[in-house]
């Protein structure tokens, strides 16, 4: 993590191939010289591999390859999502800044682009974290009862989340929450239709991470 600030050409831009040779023209690629040695590794049929976050990576395909990927979030990382999305909408508003005032509905308007690149907007986003929640919820209430159906099924065992492990999980979605909620994008938008309203939910989360805790 990190290497990737040294791979930035003089525009702030990710080469396509880190092993190119055009990497080491230093009037492009002003850092290149400060970064370290790729690790390669070769995957094999029926391998898995892991990408921990903000790991930059590129890919070849050796032959005719089906690739099936999944993006992981959880407590650990889901900060680092809430901080690319803020990102992503800056992006967006700084390209499409000069109809801010023309357009009525322009916060909606940079809503929508961001979410045709990311699949996500902050009202969705919303969502997503109220369901972790509710999910890590469900698991303090009835933690008790689901350790025990787990120590008798061994599929249970694999999948079924710690109470420690929800109660972590629940902290850091209460500070993003926190987080989403004061940002003023997200206050522009119409929060009508979320349910439960965020302030709610916040007060929700605390007394379960509160109660799981005495």
């Amino acid at each position: 993590p990190g290497q990737e600030d040294y791979l930035k050409d003089c525009h702030g831009n990710l080469p396509f191939d880190v092993t190119a040779p055009g990497l080491q023209d230093r009037s492009v690629y002003p850092r290149y010289n400060q970064s370290q040695p790729p690790v390669e590794i070769v995957q094999e049929a029926g391998e898995i591999v892991f990408i921990p976050s903000e790991w930059h990576h590129q890919v070849y395909n050796l032959e005719d390859t089906i690739s099936i990927n999944h993006n992981w979030v959880n407590g650990c990382n889901v900060a680092i999502m809430w901080c690319f999305l803020q990102d992503e909408l800056a992006a967006v508003q700084r390209e499409i800044n000069e109809w801010k005032d023309p357009m009525d509905d322009w916060h909606l308007q940079c809503q929508l682009i961001m979410k045709s690149c990311t699949g996500i907007d902050y009202k969705e986003f919303y969502n997503f974290l109220k369901v972790i929640a509710e999910n890590r919820i469900s698991i303090l209430e009835n933690g008790l009862d689901d350790e025990a159906s787990a120590k008798n099924t061994p599929k249970a065992a694999i999948s079924t989340l710690g109470m420690l492990h929800a109660v972590f999980d629940l902290k850091r979605t209460v500070k993003v929450l926190t987080s989403l909620s004061a940002n003023e994008d997200f206050k522009k938008l119409d929060l009508t239709s979320l349910s439960p309203p965020p302030e709610a939910l916040l007060h929700h989360l605390k007394a379960a991470i509160d109660t799981a805790l005495l």
